[in-house]
């Protein structure tokens, strides 16, 4: 593939400087992401909704986010893999991304109704979710091929400490709306090394490709997902995803609900045990991508990471833990298998694109592996947590809706025997 196709100039080596600039779009992203999805959206519906509609208005305002993280990203990625401009083709739209995300934020500090929250929430799905689309492409584009295990693990070692200090702000921060200020303020400044460092893609026009009749475009458009190899990737990573968001996004009301005394700050716990599940995977996750380099093997660190997860949802579900020790060391045993799986995630990917000319639109595919299953597992399952909850026995919800995450982590693993192009 020359240059002139791929749109940039590929250096023969990055190193560690230019690789951490590169991956620190994806730390402003995780500090933004997580704690929004996962605390911060949750405690306040909690404040505005109802007890007993709780879990359903959570599953409705991430649903109808879902899909916008959905449809936005393989949008707008063919769009970067077909923009020219003189500042390249995925950078403009990550800035104008990233800036438009910071209105939305404002409408969550300021929102004090649901309608509200839902309007804010939306604009940062949009918005953001376009930029990521676009920088989902440039890894792709400018790392050499022999680097991307290095790579990932990196994206890996962001997306932990992201999490991680969006998490500890948050906390820090607990029941002050400030935090989405410095979420806006994060992502911004993170953006800048990551522009610097990509400043060779789309310095190459890239050819406008011949038009297509609408029904042949769209069949090519969605050809990677059910063909060779990168359909495989997407389609265990969906498997991986679901069985992640049919937990996480009720944990706020599981631990409180399940596992903590009457007047604990449910909030404050699910944030700390977030915070051990990134400090266990960070390690795991940034030496995992370079080891898998090296033995040029992936698939292992999957078969590890889904049974780690699987054991934590078997026991969550089984047991109902009340022993704080006992629910953080799961947390930690969590970690291990989140840190394992991500650090090969974007490899895997990269390893098996159909066609590198059009990385960002199948890597915005790839991404709806991951938002898919926020879109509609939440909105079925905060729906079904609250009728089991209320007609059946208590809190048998969280553990009908629980148990699907173990045969969705457990299928995600072993159908990744499936990809042939890779070890």
């Amino acid at each position: 593939m020359s240059a002139a196709v791929a749109g940039v100039a590929k250096p023969a080596h990055y190193g560690n400087l230019q690789h951490a600039a590169l991956s620190a779009f994806w730390f402003g992203s995780n500090f933004l992401w997580l704690p929004l999805s996962t605390v911060l959206i949750q405690t306040q519906i909690d404040e505005v909704v109802p007890k007993g509609l709780q879990n359903t208005a959570i599953g409705v305002a991430l649903g109808l986010g879902g899909v916008l993280a959905m449809t936005v990203p393989p949008l707008v990625g063919a769009w970067s893999d077909r923009l020219n401009t003189r500042f390249g083709r995925r950078r403009p739209i990550m800035v104008a991304g990233t800036l438009l995300t910071i209105p939305g934020l404002l409408i969550l500090m300021a929102a004090n109704n649901y309608p509200e929250i839902v309007i804010g929430y939306a604009i940062i799905q949009f918005f953001f979710n376009a930029a990521g689309a676009a920088y989902a492409g440039i890894i792709p584009d400018v790392v050499p091929a022999q680097q991307i295990g290095k790579a990932s693990g990196f994206l890996a070692t962001m997306t932990q400490l992201g999490i991680g200090g969006g998490l500890g702000v948050a906390g820090l921060l607990s029941h002050n709306r400030a935090i989405y200020l410095v979420m806006g303020a994060v992502a911004a400044l993170t953006l800048i090394p990551t522009v610097w460092a990509a400043r060779m893609e789309g310095l190459v026009p890239i050819p406008r490709p011949p038009h297509r009749p609408l029904g042949e475009a769209v069949k090519e458009f969605l050809r990677p997902l059910h063909e060779g190899d990168f359909a495989w990737v997407i389609f265990t990573r969906f498997m991986v995803s679901s069985g992640i968001t049919v937990v996480l996004y009720f944990l706020v009301n599981f631990f409180g609900d399940v596992v903590l005394a009457p007047g604990q700050d449910a909030g404050k716990f699910t944030n700390n045990w977030l915070l051990v599940v990134v400090l266990t995977a960070l390690p795991f996750g940034f030496f995992g991508g370079q080891l898998s380099d090296r033995l040029r093997r992936r698939k292992i660190f999957v078969y590890l990471s889904g049974a780690a997860q699987s054991f934590v949802a078997i026991v969550f579900i089984v047991f109902y833990p009340t022993s704080t020790p006992l629910v953080f060391a799961l947390g930690v045993a969590y970690g291990i298998g989140y840190g394992l799986y991500f650090a090969v995630d974007w490899a895997l990917a990269c390893d098996t694109l159909p066609d590198p000319t059009k990385s960002a639109k199948d890597m915005g595919l790839f991404h709806v592996a991951l938002t898919l299953p926020q879109a509609f597992l939440p909105l079925f399952g905060g729906a079904l947590i609250d009728y089991l909850n209320t007609h059946m026995a208590a809190n048998s919800g969280y553990r009908v809706v629980f148990s699907s995450a173990v045969l969705f982590l457990l299928l995600g693993t072993v159908l990744v025997s499936r990809i042939k192009s890779v070890r």
